[in-house]
């Protein structure tokens, strides 16, 4: 069967706001390792079980979406 949907178009995105996007997605994947880190070295580890999850699927996330700024970035 025919693909009749229109072609995709890209928008260009203003390589500054890639960069602060950038910045602002590293300063969180800081910030996300540094909280796995300590509730994965607390005492009680089992109780964040649950936090954790959530914080290392944010943390995957931010990751994923710096990968694509970066690309963007690179593309332009």
């Amino acid at each position: 069967m025919k693909d009749l949907r229109k072609p995709r178009t890209i928008a260009r995105i203003d390589p500054a706001i890639l960069s602060a996007g950038e910045r602002q997605l590293r300063q969180e994947i800081e910030l996300l390792q540094g909280w796995i880190t300590e509730l994965e070295t607390h005492p009680d580890r089992n109780s964040h079980e649950q936090a954790l999850s959530i914080y290392r699927d944010m943390l995957s996330s931010r990751k994923d979406m710096l990968a694509a700024l970066a690309q963007q970035n690179r593309s332009h």
